[in-house]
């Protein structure tokens, strides 16, 4: 079982949680205000939702007034996560994903599923070692390698996403605050130090400021007031190309069908503005002023 510790607050702690409850609520907006989760990926977004069932067990024996701020938050993000993959699967139209990433999702909650009991052997040791801790471990290993099916996909879409820099900086700060939260408890009056969490939501860190950093290095096309990333922007940074190859040629030939579908949509109904029927505007490589004179 986990510690009272655990559940120790402090300002940056309740900064993290308010972060990550707005990335979540901007999210469920962009998706509902374009009206297309196009460029998010559904494997991230199914993976978050196995992290807070897994990190949240203890909904079941836990006296809710005894920490409501904690009851509130994860019912929250457990209604957001399911409520996302419902706007995703059934109500708008999203990127079709390879069948290759849906691999590596796989991969990402098999391997966490694998070395969560190893990690909590090592660093907690058989006096720890219970199922809910066991599982709390898989989601904190799983949390850092959620967000990796949404790079890959990312790396794969050359058209606007409802991903915009709003969710980014809001979901950055999230872990920022959390790390600050770290130094608090470990240098303040407690004392106290989780080697798991610091270890994993570094990791989890490392990639976001990595994306971010290909995200704010060059904008080419901008979509209401965020912007869009390109195959060309995420060859800049230095972890997510090296985790997101440039897709190859099967992938192209994969989405060619999509896209085609994608063109007869647009064709087919009256597009005002820049979005179509799908949320999706001009391409990153797209001229709209040479568009106009043609």
């Amino acid at each position: 079982m986990l510690s009272p510790q655990h559940y120790y607050f402090n300002v940056f702690r309740i900064l993290g949680d308010v972060s990550h409850t707005v990335s979540k609520c901007i999210l469920i907006w962009a998706i509902h205000a374009n009206r297309s989760a196009e460029g998010v990926s559904l494997i991230t977004q199914i993976l978050y939702a196995v992290v807070f069932c897994s990190r949240y067990l203890d909904l079941f024996w836990t006296n809710p007034s005894h920490l409501p701020w904690n009851f509130v938050l994860k019912l929250f993000y457990l209604g957001s996560s399911f409520y996302i993959i419902l706007l995703m699967t059934r109500v708008y139209a999203r990127t079709r994903e390879r069948e290759k990433a849906w691999k590596f999702g796989s991969f990402c909650l098999g391997g966490s599923t694998v070395a969560a009991p190893l990690v909590l052997l090592i660093f907690k040791k058989w006096h720890h070692y219970d199922f809910e801790s066991v599982m709390w471990t898989l989601s904190e290993i799983l949390e850092s390698v959620c967000v990796l099916p949404q790079l890959i996909l990312l790396r794969q879409t050359s058209v606007p996403t409802v991903i915009d820099s709003f969710y980014l900086v809001t979901l950055g700060s999230y872990r920022a605050f959390y790390i600050l939260n770290w130094f608090v408890r470990y240098f303040g009056a407690e004392h106290h130090f989780e080697p798991i969490a610091a270890i994993f939501g570094t990791v989890q860190t490392a990639l976001y400021l990595d994306f971010a950093w290909v995200y704010w290095s060059r904008q080419r096309v901008k979509l209401r007031n965020g912007g869009v990333v390109d195959a060309d922007d995420l060859d800049r940074g230095w972890l997510v190309s090296r985790i997101a190859p440039r897709s190859d040629p099967e992938d192209e030939e994969q989405a060619a069908p999509f896209a085609g579908q994608d063109s007869r949509e647009q064709g087919s109904t009256r597009v005002t503005g820049k979005w179509g029927t799908r949320g999706i505007s001009i391409s990153a490589d797209d001229d709209p002023a040479g568009e106009a004179q043609r």
